[in-house]
C-alpha cells in the first residue's frame, strides 16, 4: 500500500508465485508462447520515491549486484521522464528482500510499483491501459503486477487473459538454495511437453472454488525438468517438500525458488526447521491479493 507525503511516496513491491506455467511453442521473436497462472504473495521489497530539484534519476539499492543502469526501475523512470518531458528528478531507494533471479518476479514487481508511483508524483495522468502498454515494452510479467490479482496470462506473459476472485492461501514455505537462474537460460533448457490443459482447468476450478487441496494437486511448471537437469538440488527440494507433508510443491517461474503449500502452520514450521540445516534462504508467506494503489 502506498504511503505518501508531499513529493514523496513509499510502496511495497510484492513477489509472485507461478501456480501453472505451460510452454506452448517458441515464437518467431525468439520468446516462448506461454500460459501461466500467477498469484501475489506477501513477501515484498520496499521502495521510497522522492522528487528532487535536480533533473536526473538516481536509484539506490541495498543489493550491490544491481547496477543502476541495468535496473529496470531506472530504465522505466528514465523512459517516463524523457517521453513526458518531466522537469523534476527523482531519487528511488530500493530495499531488496526478494532474492534476485529466483522466479519470484522481484524486478517486474519493482517496475510496476515504479510506474504507479511516478504516475502520481510526476502527475502524468496515465490511464491503466496506457501504463499496461508502457510496461509491456520492458518485461513479460510486469502487467500482472499492475493489477496484483491472481491471473491467467498468455503471450510471453504480458497479456492478462482473465483475473480471478480473491483467495487467501496460508502456510506457504519458500525455499531457495541460493542459486540465481536467468530466465534466458531456463527457457533455453525447455523440454517440450503436450499442453497441460487438464491441469490448468482443474487448477482454475480449484481457485474459483477456493479449494486449496485441488489447487495444490494441480500445480505445474513446464520449465522444471530443464532446470532440474542442470540443478538437481532444486528437484530434491521439491521432493523433500512432499516428504515433509506439503499438499503440493512447485518451482516458481524460472527458478530457483521452490514453494510448498502445507495443510497446517505446524507442518510448515517442521519443514522450515528441516531446511534450515542446509543454510538455504527461507521465507514463510501466503497468497494474498495486494492492496490497491
Amino acid at each position: 500500500m502506498p504511503r505518501r507525503k508531499k513529493g514523496k511516496t513509499a510502496r511495497d513491491s510484492h513477489a509472485k508465485l507461478n501456480l501453472f506455467l505451460d510452454i506452448l511453442k517458441k515464437r518467431d521473436d525468439c520468446f516462448h508462447e506461454i500460459e501461466t497462472i500467477i498469484a501475489p504473495i506477501t513477501l515484498s521489497d520496499n521502495l521510497i520515491y522522492k522528487l528532487t530539484d535536480r533533473s536526473g534519476v538516481k536509484v539506490y539499492c541495498t543489493s550491490d549486484s544491481l547496477e543502476e543502469s541495468d535496473n529496470i526501475i531506472y530504465k522505466i523512470a528514465c523512459f517516463l521522464k524523457e517521453t513526458y518531458d518531466v522537469q523534476n528528478g527523482v531519487e528511488i531507494k530500493l530495499k531488496k528482500n526478494i532474492p534476485l533471479a529466483a522466479g519470484l518476479g522481484g524486478g517486474s514487481s519493482n517496475a510496476a510499483e515504479t510506474i504507479h508511483a511516478l504516475n502520481t508524483l510526476w502527475k502524468l495522468h496515465l490511464s491503466d491501459s496506457e501504463m499496461h502498454a508502457i510496461v509491456a515494452k520492458f518485461g513479460s510479467d510486469i502487467n500482472f503486477f499492475l493489477s496484483r490479482k491472481i491471473a491467467l496470462l498468455r503471450g510471453r506473459g504480458e497479456i492478462i487473459e482473465r483475473t480471478f476472485p480473491s483467495i487467501t492461501i496460508d502456510n506457504i514455505l519458500l525455499v531457495n538454495p541460493m542459486i540465481e537462474i536467468s530466465s534466458r537460460n531456463a527457457y533455453s533448457w525447455v523440454q517440450q511437453h503436450p499442453p497441460q490443459n487438464i491441469n490448468k482447468e482443474k487448477l482454475i476450478r480449484g481457485i474459483l472454488e477456493k479449494d486449496v487441496k485441488k489447487i495444490s494437486e494441480n500445480l505445474y511448471n513446464g520449465l522444471e525438468q530443464g532446470v532440474f537437469s542442470h540443478y538437481p538440488v532444486i528437484e530434491e527440494i521439491k521432493f523433500q517438500m512432499a516428504e515433509l507433508g506439503a499438499l503440493g510443491s512447485l518451482m516458481s517461474g524460472s527458478g530457483s525458488t521452490v514453494f510448498g503449500i502445507f495443510p497446517t502452520k505446524e507442518k510448515m514450521l517442521e519443514a522450515e526447521k528441516f531446511f534450515k540445516k542446509y543454510n538455504y534462504w527461507l521465507f514463510q508467506t501466503k497468497i494474498e491479493d495486494s492492496e490497491e494503489s
